[in-house]
């Protein structure tokens, strides 16, 4: 006969089946499967399910990371948050300059959206969140593999300008540049709509100062004239000297 740890075990595994291994699992989740409050508390009192914080657990021998919790935000909860920025670029596009970076994965999350406190329990030393509105939450995002699920991640033209958003808060305009001059195979159709749709007249004009100091091709498909670049100087860097056509006062991002 099967001890009642290996009859808990087998039945925990059964009813969760269809999830995809290695993710946060939620309580609601369980619910809907089937699995009561007092089930779910007496798998974490047997040690097949550990709890994360409030509502959230992993699997017993389950090594979930941030991509793992991820899937279960965008998926399971269907919250608005991606990894994105440099982050995303580097880590998911293996795009990489010569400037050392050691900060955090990046997490862009759409202003007035909230996020559960196990996200912050359990990985807050991990990431860096960024709540922001200039994008629309629906546009420039992709399916990635991550093995056996998916998570969205921002296409490379909107990863670009969400770098752009944290420049020179975050990223020195030199930074952002060299990575700019790494797309060279940006789709202009793709940049049209997102620089449509951004609201940051920082974001719009930098990234098409930065495309015209990098003499990037695709930019001469690009129509200006469709996209809103306010009026008015906007000062990224103090120090920095006006140019002209974009209204920025910048430094040359191409002097070391």
């Amino acid at each position: 006969m099967r001890s009642m740890a290996t009859q808990t075990r087998i039945n925990i595994k059964n009813v969760l089946k269809d999830w995809p291994r290695n993710t946060v699992i939620t309580a609601r989740g369980m619910l809907k499967l089937g699995i009561s409050r007092d089930l779910q508390r007496y798998y974490v009192k047997s040690g097949w399910l550990e709890s994360i914080g409030r509502g959230a657990y992993t699997m017993l021998g389950e090594n979930v990371s941030l991509d793992g919790a991820l899937y279960t935000l965008q998926t399971v909860l269907g919250l608005s948050v991606h990894q994105g920025g440099y982050s995303a670029l580097s880590e998911k596009y293996g795009k990489t300059h010569n400037v050392p970076y050691a900060r955090k994965t990046q997490l862009f999350a759409q202003r007035g959206k909230k996020l559960p406190p196990w996200l912050v329990a359990k990985y807050g030393t991990e990431f860096d969140l960024y709540y922001t509105s200039f994008l629309p939450g629906d546009i420039g995002l992709i399916e990635y593999d991550v093995g056996n699920f998916l998570v969205r991640i921002p296409c490379i033209e909107r990863a670009m300008m969400e770098m752009l958003y944290l420049t020179p808060k975050v990223h020195t305009v030199q930074e952002t540049y060299q990575m700019m001059e790494l797309l060279t195979t940006a789709r202009p159709v793709t940049i049209q709509s997102l620089l449509e749709h951004c609201t940051s007249i920082k974001v719009k004009r930098l990234f098409l100062y930065m495309a015209e100091l990098a003499d990037h091709p695709w930019l001469k498909r690009i129509n200006v004239s469709r996209i809103d670049l306010g009026s008015g100087n906007r000062e990224i860097e103090k120090g920095g000297r006006l140019n002209s056509k974009y209204g920025i006062v910048v430094s040359d991002p191409r002097a070391i």
